[in-house]
């Protein structure tokens, strides 16, 4: 027979779910820095990299599907290797912040040299500097992450609201790109919104004073 238990469950809320999720930016400022910039460089790469086939398309490629191709392959090289490098590196080094800055940095530059020179091998281009900045980012801004949590007894759940930062705006930048291009200008002001939103994340990273 199931165990009788010893006392009431507390019955779950939207509120109480909220109250249970919350992290008072003022008294842990560092997380909350670390947050704004994973969702700040997500969503940078998430415009940047969501609408590349209708991008080509737009430039009268012969072929946008294998521009495409070509185009991811290089983008998930670099992402690969600096996913493992960027880590190692900043293993033996003892830092995190100037690597994730860096990785950045290096998202927003790729953003901004499609949004100077909007072609097919800009955008190749475009993939290295993406690809190698997004892989970094993921391995050291992960590591980073862990130095900044609010409370041992609550790392799965803190953990867990990061995962929100990486994951809520990978699934709204879509419909954000797609209301800039039709909206706002097109693919260069898109290119732009990319780079304007990887920078500001790689400034939110530096403002983190308790990791080197």
């Amino acid at each position: 027979r199931e165990a009788r238990a010893t006392k009431a469950t507390a019955q779950l809320t939207l509120r109480g779910l909220g109250q249970a999720m919350w992290v008072s930016p003022r008294a842990h400022p560092d997380f909350a820095w670390a947050f704004g910039g994973r969702v700040a460089v997500n969503i940078g790469n998430a415009l940047g990299t969501t609408y590349l086939l209708y991008f080509f398309q737009h430039l009268h490629l012969h072929d946008p599907d294998n521009a495409l191709l070509i185009t991811t392959a290089i983008y998930l090289v670099f992402t690969l290797a600096t996913t493992y490098g960027g880590g190692l590196v900043s293993d033996r080094t003892g830092r995190r912040r100037v690597f994730v800055v860096a990785a950045s940095v290096l998202q927003a530059i790729a953003a901004l040299l499609l949004v100077a020179w909007p072609s097919f091998r800009t955008t190749l281009l475009a993939a290295v500097f993406l690809g190698a900045g997004y892989g970094a980012f993921l391995s050291v801004d992960q590591a980073l992450v862990t130095q900044v949590l609010p409370d041992a007894g609550s790392r799965a759940k803190d953990l867990g609201i990061m995962n929100i930062g990486t994951n809520v705006p990978q699934s709204l930048a879509p419909l954000a790109a797609a209301l800039i291009i039709d909206q706002l200008g097109g693919y260069r002001t898109l290119f732009a919104a990319a780079g304007v939103f990887t920078a500001v994340g790689a400034v939110m990273v530096y403002r983190i004073k308790s990791v080197r």
